[in-house]
């Protein structure tokens, strides 16, 4: 159990009751992976609202933030209807990255999931990493994480990924920045599976890597792997250019 109330206290914790509705579930009627990563992807905007840190504020010095890396860790699925607390928070400050921590637990605090994401901010002129001093970031302050684990490298050699289908970027893929938004490359990527797959899907670990930006109009190739018990998808741009990869792991 985590003490979810106590940590709330702290100014740099973000923290907000949610019901599983079905906006967040999938064919399982449990909430399903992309969904996933949706909730924990609102909860961290925010939080960095609540810390005066967002797009909106960043956007005056200069910069932008972006998710690099994101991973989660399942300890089982809540079902429409459930009610969940969602608590997110910074827990480091690496001078150029930081890593987000979020916990998705029950109201009494059993945990239910685990996420991490390694977010920067970038320059809006040049699109290079700014220093995290640059946008006033918290430097100290920060609760123990609950998610410790290193981001996996994706050892899995070109030739072994198989196309599955191509898929054209429409708009409604497009969010504010006017390219696709992370969420919808989890989409593509899991259409590698069947309903059915995903129906019966008791996922342990999900892990994933924004890699490049895609556009209205580009035609993205998605490709899969099965490789040491984990199922690896990777798309590509109509240049060949990776522009996001994604491992799952199944219990």
């Amino acid at each position: 159990m985590i003490d979810i109330y106590t940590l709330a206290k702290n100014p740099l914790v973000f923290q907000k009751p949610r019901t599983i509705t079905s906006a967040y579930i999938d064919v399982s009627g449990k909430m399903g992976l992309a969904q996933t990563v949706l909730m924990v992807q609102d909860n961290i905007t925010e939080n960095f609202g609540a810390m005066k840190m967002d797009n909106f504020v960043v956007k005056e010095k200069g910069g932008f933030w972006v998710v690099y890396k994101a991973k989660f860790k399942f300890l089982k699925r809540p079902y429409w209807r459930d009610k969940v607390v969602t608590t997110s928070f910074p827990a480091d400050n690496q001078l150029i990255r930081l890593n987000e921590n979020t916990a998705i637990t029950t109201v009494e605090g059993e945990p239910i999931i685990f996420a991490k994401q390694e977010m920067c901010c970038l320059s809006l002129d040049r699109h290079r990493p700014m220093r995290l001093s640059d946008v006033d970031f918290p430097t100290e302050g920060f609760p123990d994480a609950f998610m410790t684990d290193e981001f996996d490298r994706f050892n899995v050699k070109p030739e072994e990924y198989e196309e599955v289908y191509q898929q054209k970027v429409l708009p409604q893929h497009i969010d504010m920045s006017h390219h696709m938004n992370n969420i919808e490359y989890v989409k593509l990527a899991l259409n590698v599976f069947s309903a059915s797959d995903l129906e019966l899907c008791i996922p342990s670990e999900l892990e994933v890597h924004y890699l490049g930006e895609s556009e209205e109009g580009q035609t993205m190739r998605v490709f899969r792997a099965d490789h040491n018990g984990a199922t690896y998808m990777r798309i590509l741009d109509e240049n060949d250019r990776a522009v996001f990869e994604m491992k799952l792991r199944m219990m």
